[in-house]
């Protein structure tokens, strides 16, 4: 779960919702969408509503692969409760953040939330992308969103903006 939220930017409930035929392996490409009621669970639609395609790193593939090997042949969900009462079934939210909270502990991080795990996506991002690319990586409906919230100038872009206007200046 961490590996996606930090390598796709992924909201935690896009995390949980993840299904097995929501991932190209052989292109390397995630899809977040809408899930239909039935079989597989509730009906669940995204945060921005709209599907969106994101590129998977090899670092998410593998760690994909890995967790569908051990995955049970029935299983939908990518993310699964392992024991008790509700296995098989999909994770839970309150789960996820009692889980997440003790790795970060475990790790001697400070004190963060799985959203901070996205924002960094989306200020790695900016680094390299244009914002409006950013902006649909990061599936929002305004491009404020992703300047507002996600995209800090920092003291690398002050350095890089002094050399491109160097660069036109006359010595």
């Amino acid at each position: 779960m961490i590996t996606l939220g930090y390598c796709c930017g992924l909201r935690l409930g896009e995390v949980l919702h993840l299904t097995w035929s929501d991932i190209d392996f052989e292109k390397g490409l995630l899809r977040i969408a809408r899930k239909r009621s039935g079989a597989d669970g509730p009906e669940w639609t995204p945060k921005d509503k709209d599907m969106r395609v994101l590129p998977l790193p090899a670092q998410a593939v593998s760690v994909l692969a890995e967790l569908q090997a051990a995955a049970e042949d029935h299983q939908v969900h990518v993310f699964v409760n392992g024991k008790g009462p509700n296995r098989g079934g999909r994770v839970q939210r309150q789960n996820t953040w009692r889980d997440f909270n003790a790795i970060r502990e475990r790790a001697g991080l400070p004190p963060c939330s799985f959203h901070h795990l996205r924002k960094t996506y989306c200020t790695n991002m900016a680094e390299a992308l244009p914002i409006h690319v950013v902006q649909e990586l990061a599936g929002h409906s305004q491009i404020s969103t992703t300047r507002n919230h996600y995209l800090k100038v920092g003291p690398d872009f002050l350095g890089k903006a002094r050399k491109v206007v160097e660069a036109f200046m006359p010595d």
